[in-house]
């Protein structure tokens, strides 16, 4: 217990005005500073403001007190004690016993946010009195019962609160299920079926397999559940038997999962098509004969199938398969950690700062940007840009130095800061790829792990325990920029995945509004370009009439290049085929493996007939010969050996040219629907595209979705290997040329005649184009605005409409009384 002399108290009672403790609702930032990416365990620790509650490293605790005058100040200072090797031991063994259980992050039974430590921390905290520039600090360590109850109090609920990152829950990120829309009147036909609650006896009603069964609530019919992309999982025998019924009975529930908590329910609706919940699911299951409250779990759930990938695969194995990558560190190689379905964020992140443009505006002007900074510098954008900035390009990241014996200085590769990027920087969209449940993308060698397998594997392959003191020494977490950004945005304030196109596009948006309020404070003189504005250049559509040969020019002004993707100019086909081949011939021998187990599942083919299948069991005779058996029997052994060979091939995917890609861009296309005024009605004409104006730095996002058959959005699996250099000159519009006829502005016939924008305010959106926009997710207005551009012409021209606009910040309102606003 400190002893305080008189004067330290006179000064501390001095800089007592004002001071309260933090309420519930206050956010306290404790766990980070403002400006920097320091923390209490920074060499300097952290320092919170008893007034603001706002956390300071020491590089910036004097900035704080000349913008705020406060004077008192919570210092903590944590330093990493090395744990001995039985201490090691221990904590092992506790985080093995303490595995995730659900798919979250940052919350309790889900993925824990923070690294396994192999140290202890010395926490010390005390008060500091700052007195100015060039006056000692005065630093009264605690506890201290001299000091004022008043402080004492605030000092006590500040640690006492919750960290403001926690608060906003940036963390925290969970798998979300939705009540199925099927389950109040979900039909359950009376089969007469009863399922035996030993799981010894639950068999697939086609195949015979016993795992990753699925029991269909409403028919009683035990199916397989689909294959995995490492060919193991199942057979698809249950998706089968809901297609065979007519799609009328969509609702499965995964057998071995049922506890009297739940079970894992999955839709097959198209509408649907993922895990959901059944508040039913009892006396749903009840008509089975099972009695959910007497159940145990015998299986894995999805979700904890998906845990174990998430545990052991690295996703980086996705780009850089099999090689042995050496970690880079210090300027210009600082990683951004993933906060949960963040990494579209992070990679925005990290090539805006690789591009000097924003680097010298926000890198550069960052002392400008703090001092001037407003009272709340997490809610002032240009703060935030030069604090994730600083840390990206000045290796910043707060961290003290790896202990020894984790990971050295010496071991640590330093590399020089990147050269400037060239003038086309290409950013593929598609942002987080995710995994549907029952479609789990999992490498096998992490089923391998998760089943037991060699643990140095699955430690080498990555995941949340083998992040290793180097990378955490190298990386910081962009939790307050993501809370910031996203704020107000329906999707950028969640957890789930995002594209990393459209963020950009956000992101940018916002920059704009900040540089044009933030102009004086940032150094911007007239006439100085925004960052957005090195992204922004000119499209130019040349439109000719084919009944006239009269020709249009229009320009629009973009940000990003959007190309579709031509699938057919693949140059690999020949080994995506082969491929393909391989993989339904070991999709054949699954088949054959079960052949001896497959019985009649014939009743169900009709609504009034579902009684259960006939399944035959080995060593039943059904009159075929002995040799018939063993030789299904050979069968299957071989295609049991032939499921290893599956999972250890690599997909081939297709390998799209990216000349491919930009030719299609060029290419001349015909419109049918063309009002030409020279013509004074619709005929045919062909348009292409061209370059008027390109920007300092060109955005190439790939369009990797699309709509299927089905009206759901699909993503292509393919590669389209970037150039290392794009000479685009060729592509520039050359504008009217000499003898060209333009359209006039206003059709032949005169005033009287109606021109093409009238007509565009005339229409009025298709209730059907519409109505299934709506199915899919989209809003009313948003749907109508996609109608109403795309003429009513048909429902995937308008969704193709919704992908590009969906981030418009009118995309939501009311369409205008004037349809031919719409853009």
């Amino acid at each position: 217990m400190s002893v305080v002399s008189d004067d330290v108290l006179d000064k501390v009672r001095a800089g007592m005005r004002g001071l309260q403790p933090p309420g519930h609702y206050d956010k306290v930032y404790k766990d980070e500073c403002m400006y920097s990416f320091d923390t209490p365990e920074s060499p300097g620790g952290l320092y919170i403001n008893l007034k603001s509650y706002q956390g300071f490293g020491e590089e910036f605790v004097e900035l704080d007190h000349q913008k705020s005058g406060n004077t008192l100040y919570l210092h903590l200072l944590w330093k990493r004690v090395p744990l001995s090797e039985e201490d090691k031991a221990a904590i092992a063994a506790a985080s093995e016993a303490d595995k995730p259980t659900k798919l979250a992050l940052g919350t309790d039974g889900g993925f824990s946010t923070d690294t396994q430590k192999d140290y202890t921390l010395d926490k010390t905290a005390s008060v500091v009195v700052v007195q100015g520039a060039g006056q000692p600090r005065l630093t009264v360590p605690l506890p201290c019962a001299d000091l004022p109850e008043l402080v004492l109090n605030v000092i006590t609920a500040i640690q006492a609160h919750e960290g403001a990152s926690k608060q906003e829950a940036v963390a925290a990120w969970e798998e979300e299920r939705h009540i199925s829309k099927y389950a109040d009147n979900l039909p359950q036909l009376d089969t007469g079926r009863k399922i035996s609650p030993n799981p010894a006896d639950w068999r697939c009603d086609e195949t015979g397999v016993t795992e990753n069964l699925w029991l269909n609530l409403s028919t009683g019919h035990i199916g397989s559940g689909r294959q995995y992309a490492d060919g193991s999982g199942g057979n698809g025998s249950a998706l089968r038997h809901y297609e065979a019924t007519g799609r009328k009975y969509p609702l499965v529930v995964k057998l071995g999962t049922i506890t009297p908590a739940g079970a894992d329910v999955y839709s097959y609706a198209p509408d649907e098509d993922d895990m959901v919940l059944d508040p039913k699911l009892s006396e749903h299951l009840a008509h089975w004969g099972i009695n959910m409250l007497q159940m145990e779990k015998t299986s894995k759930t999805m979700a904890e199938l998906e845990i174990d990938m998430n545990v052991a695969y690295e996703f980086s194995a996705l780009t850089e398969s099999g090689a042995k990558l050496q970690q880079l560190s210090g300027p210009g190689h600082v990683g951004l950690v993933n906060l949960g379905n963040s990494c579209y964020m992070n990679s925005v992140l990290q090539v805006l700062f690789s591009l000097p443009e924003v680097s010298d505006r926000y890198v550069t002007q960052a002392p400008n940007i703090f001092s001037t900074a407003p009272t709340d510098p997490s809610q002032d954008l240009p703060s935030q840009m030069a604090k994730v900035g600083t840390a990206l390009v000045n290796g910043r990241t707060g961290k003290p130095a790896p202990l020894s014996g984790s990971s050295s200085s010496s071991e640590r590769t330093t590399a020089p800061p990147p050269p400037a990027a060239p003038a086309a920087a290409a950013a593929a969209a598609g942002g987080d790829d995710g995994v549907q449940p029952m479609d789990t993308d999992a490498a096998p060698a992490a089923a391998a792990a998760a089943e037991g397998g060699d643990s140095k594997d699955a430690a080498h392959m990555g995941g949340g325990r083998a992040e290793s003191a180097k990378q955490e020494a190298n990386s910081v977490r962009p939790a307050m920029f993501k809370t910031l950004v996203g704020k107000g945005h329906p999707e950028f304030s969640s957890g789930r995945q995002q594209d990393a196109a459209e963020y950009l596009g956000h992101l940018l948006q916002l920059i704009s509004r900040s540089e044009h309020a933030a102009a004086g404070r940032m150094g911007l003189t007239d006439g100085q370009p925004l960052i957005p504005s090195i992204f922004d250049f000119q499209l130019e559509d040349r439109t000719q009439c084919l009944k006239t040969g009269f020709v249009s020019y229009k320009r629009s002004v973009t940000s990003s290049l959007a190309l579709h993707i031509p699938v057919e100019a693949a140059i690999n086909q020949q080994a995506v085929a082969a491929y393909k081949e391989r993989e339904a011939k070991r999709q054949k021998l699954k088949d054959e493996q079960a052949t001896a187990y497959i019985g009649a599942d014939t009743s169900l083919g009709t609504e009034t007939d579902p009684a259960s299948a006939v399944v035959l069991l080995p060593g039943q005779d059904d009159g075929s010969s002995d040799t018939a058996a063993a030789a299904a029997g050979d069968s299957a052994a071989a295609a049991g050996r032939g499921s290893s060979s599956s999972s250890g091939e690599n997909p081939v995917l297709p390998v799209i040219p990216f000349e491919a890609c930009l030719n299609k861009f060029i290419a001349s296309e015909v419109l049918d629907d063309y009002y030409s005024a020279a013509a004074g009605g619709k005929s045919q004409a062909t348009r292409r595209t061209r370059f008027a104006s390109f920007p300092d730095v060109l955005v190439i996002a790939l369009k990797r979705y699309y709509v299927a058959e089905d009206w759901t959005p699909k993503k292509l699996e393919v590669e389209v290997p970037m150039p290392e250099d794009l000479h685009m000159e060729s592509l520039r519009s050359t504008g009217p040329i000499e003898g060209e006829q333009l359209q006039p502005e206003e059709p032949s016939g005169g005033r009287g005649a109606t021109a093409a924008p009238a007509a565009a305010a005339a229409v009025e959106p298709d209730a059907g184009i519409v109505a299934q926009l709506v199915s899919m997710g989209f809003s009313e207005n948003g749907s109508k605005r996609a109608a109403v551009a795309v003429k009513n012409s048909n429902a995937e021209a308008a969704m193709e409409w919704v992908f590009a606009h969906m981030e418009d910040p009118d995309f939501n309102e009311p369409l205008p009384a004037a349809a031919a606003a719409v853009r």
